[in-house]
């Protein structure tokens, strides 16, 4: 009977660099939660406002030049 031959690959040329099957069940291991970056301590918002007014100053130098 014709029904009773296996489906063939739908894809005429299928990909061999293209992305490995999912390993099984027992070997897929979670990953822990990304974590959000801690946020600007004090030392990095007083190294920010350093720069900014290093790069005011050197502005305004050069406009009053």
């Amino acid at each position: 009977m014709a029904d009773d031959t296996p489906p063939a690959d739908r894809r005429a040329h299928p990909d061999p660099y293209g992305t490995p099957p999912l390993p099984d069940g027992d070997r897929v291991r979670s990953r822990p939660p990304n974590t959000p970056p801690p946020s600007a301590t004090t030392r990095h918002q007083l190294i920010a406002a350093l720069i900014l007014a290093i790069i005011v100053a050197a502005i305004v130098l050069r406009v009053l030049r």
